[in-house]
C-alpha cells in the first residue's frame, strides 16, 4: 500500500499554516499548498514531460521537466532532488530559484492551489523517464517553446505556463535563450 502523502499548507506568501493529505488538498476547490515546479536544461534544450493519461489532473498535457510537493521537513532543493530521481532517474544539481506564483485552476471534481517555486538549472542529461508520471518526453529550445506554447497553448498544463512566463522574465532566462 501507498504512503500517504503529506502536504503542507502555506498562505499566499509561502508561510506554513498546517498540512493535509494530498487528496485533501487537491479535492474541490483544493488548499493552497507548497509546491514547485523544474525547469530542467542540458546542451541548451528544455527537457519537457507529457504527463501521463493516468494523471488525475491535466493527463496528457505537456508540463515542465519535473514538478512536485515540498513535504514536512524538506527545503525545495531536497524535494527537487528527490522528485528528479523518482520521475527521471536523473540527478540534479543545486537548482536557482527565479520565480513564485500563486494560482488556482480547477479541472472537474478538483484543483491546483498552490505556491509554486520555480526553479532552474543545468543536469547532464541522462534520465530515464517513470512512466506512471509520463508518457513521453522532448528536448526543445526556450525558442520552440515559446512558439509551440503560442500555436498550442491548451496543450500544456496552467502550472507550466505561469513556469514560463516567470522563467523568461528571470534573469535566468538568458543564459538559455
Amino acid at each position: 500500500m501507498a504512503k500517504e502523502e503529506i502536504l503542507i499548507l502555506v498562505d499566499e506568501h509561502d508561510r506554513e499554516i498546517g498540512t493535509d493529505t494530498r487528496e485533501s488538498c487537491h479535492a474541490g476547490k483544493g488548499k493552497r499548498h507548497r509546491a514547485y515546479t523544474a525547469l530542467i536544461f542540458h546542451g541548451g534544450k528544455l527537457l519537457l514531460q507529457q504527463r501521463s493519461q493516468k494523471k488525475l489532473l491535466w493527463p496528457g498535457a505537456w508540463d515542465v521537466s519535473f514538478t512536485s510537493h515540498v513535504y514536512p521537513g524538506e527545503t525545495y532543493q531536497q524535494a527537487a532532488s528527490r522528485r528528479a530521481k523518482e520521475e527521471l532517474s536523473a540527478t540534479v544539481g543545486e537548482l536557482e530559484d527565479v520565480h513564485s506564483f500563486v494560482y488556482f485552476a480547477p479541472q472537474g471534481a478538483n484543483a491546483e492551489n498552490e505556491f509554486c517555486r520555480v526553479l532552474v538549472g543545468d543536469f547532464d542529461g541522462a534520465i530515464v523517464p517513470n512512466g506512471d508520471e509520463m508518457s513521453s518526453v522532448r528536448w526543445a529550445s526556450v525558442t520552440d517553446v515559446v512558439a509551440d506554447l503560442t500555436a498550442h497553448p491548451d496543450s500544456y498544463t496552467p502550472w507550466f505556463k505561469l513556469s514560463f512566463e516567470g522563467f523568461l522574465k528571470s534573469r535566468a532566462s538568458s543564459r538559455y535563450a
